[in-house]
């Protein structure tokens, strides 16, 4: 996974985070919460990584995007 695929999943995950779970802080998030965001950021970024393909195949090649929870 890039380094700007790594940053977009993160800071879609933390978007959604803060809009999902308001009330929670990042030391009382649990980890199905954390799991679910998670989720749904690696889709997005899944996807746009997707389009990329077909629009210029030749300049964008498949790659894997996915996360590991450590803890």
């Amino acid at each position: 996974m890039s380094q700007r695929a790594h940053d977009a999943v993160q800071k879609t995950a933390a978007g959604l985070l803060k809009l999902v779970y308001p009330h929670r802080n990042p030391d009382d998030i649990q980890p199905d919460e954390l799991r679910f965001c998670l989720d749904l950021a690696v889709e997005m970024r899944r996807r746009v990584a997707d389009q990329l393909r077909v629009i210029a195949p030749k300049e964008f090649q498949s790659v894997a995007i996915g996360y590991e929870l450590q803890g």
